[in-house]
């Protein structure tokens, strides 16, 4: 299946006109009832600090939508990678001076991971029944901030013909991929961990003994996600086996020629859990921020800046974006991810498959 590049070519002018229709949802009582009472707690504490791994222009688009919504609360934002804020948050708890009240990470196991060590505390926002099962710890410690799909990606000048394109993962088998194929490795992408990881838990074409084969194909490896995309724009290989969704749109808006390519057998999604602190210094402003970012406003924000889907039930996501209702989503489990022994093992084992020792 291939999703039609003129989707993606309307995607950003209809993204920033949404952006400019205030009010275009509107949250149900409960969630204005939740958040006016939390504002007015919030007040007495002043600000929420954020730790993040969100990308830059969703949180300047938010950050300014925050400051005209809550002007009593200030929003104050750190964004590293998830190795370096945990890092930060272990450093500032083991000195007696937490300062983050609310966690996002871009590495969707870190949601249990969290939890089982206890840095989280549960809270379920108003919106909680309405936000998928696989998108939110069952009992509130932690929710996805918003999903994205990782897709395949193709240059448009290198390939005219989509019909070319694989339609399923053992499609990328094909000797007349081999040398022409572009990836990022799970040792330096989340996103990639939850494709390759995905692969090998959901047993796609025998997991392991696929990846083996695919090892054989000469991949080009890079570090990161958003690399990936720009190496098959700049025609480096002309296919990318996996890139984030909304890479693909930032690239297609600057006129790259990229575009992406749905698996049959389904395509994987990747979330960034987030959750409250038990240290947080601001307990009622981290509510008020997880009422709001769950509302219908919040996600509609998220989708708009982020580029993202909602988790929210009947909240659109980006205008122009592919259909879900035409794409068998994978949401892949990554528990083996939570130990050391399972994320080096995993690593170890994929770096044999690819041939990488």
């Amino acid at each position: 299946m291939r999703i039609p590049r003129l989707a993606f070519i309307a995607t950003m002018a209809a993204v920033f006109a949404f952006a400019g229709q205030a009010g275009a949802v509107t949250n149900s009582d409960a969630s204005k009832k939740r958040i006016a009472e939390l504002y007015e707690l919030a007040k007495k504490e002043g600000e929420v600090v954020w730790y993040t791994t969100s990308r830059a222009a969703y949180l300047k688009g938010l950050s300014a939508f925050w400051k005209t919504k809550f002007p009593d609360v200030k929003l104050t934002v750190l964004r590293k990678n998830s190795p370096q804020l945990v890092q930060t948050i272990e450093a500032e708890v083991a000195a007696g001076k937490p300062r983050a009240d609310i966690f996002t990470s871009s590495l969707a196991y870190q949601g249990d991971d969290f939890k089982q060590k206890g840095w989280f505390i549960s809270y379920k926002p108003a919106t909680f029944d309405r936000i998928g099962k696989g998108y939110k710890d069952e009992e509130g410690y932690w929710i996805a901030q918003s999903m994205f799909l990782l897709l395949g990606a193709y240059n448009t000048d290198a390939i005219k013909d989509p019909k070319e394109l694989p339609k399923k993962y053992s499609d990328l088998l094909d000797p007349k991929w081999k040398g022409k194929l572009l990836t990022a490795h799970p040792q330096t992408s989340g996103s990639h961990t939850a494709f390759y990881g995905g692969i090998v838990t959901q047993k796609i074409d025998g997991g392991w003994s696929f990846l083996e084969k695919l090892g054989d194909q000469d991949m080009m490896f890079v570090k990161a996600n958003a690399e990936a995309a720009r190496m098959v724009t700049a025609g480096e290989r002309p296919v990318a086996v996996a890139v984030s969704s909304h890479n693909t749109l930032v690239a297609r808006a600057k006129g790259s020629p990229i575009d992406v390519f749905a698996y049959e057998d389904g395509v994987m999604v990747n979330m960034s859990p987030q959750g409250i602190l038990k240290t947080a210094p601001h307990p009622n402003a981290a509510k008020l921020f997880s009422e709001w970012i769950y509302s219908d406003e919040g996600q509609e924000q998220f989708a708009t800046w982020g580029l993202q889907w909602p988790v929210v039930s009947d909240v659109p996501g980006p205008k122009g974006a592919p259909d879900l209702k035409k794409i068998k989503l994978i949401v892949p489990d990554l528990s083996f991810q939570i130990s050391d022994e399972g994320r080096e093992g995993f690593l170890k084992k994929f770096n044999a498959a690819m041939n990488r020792n």
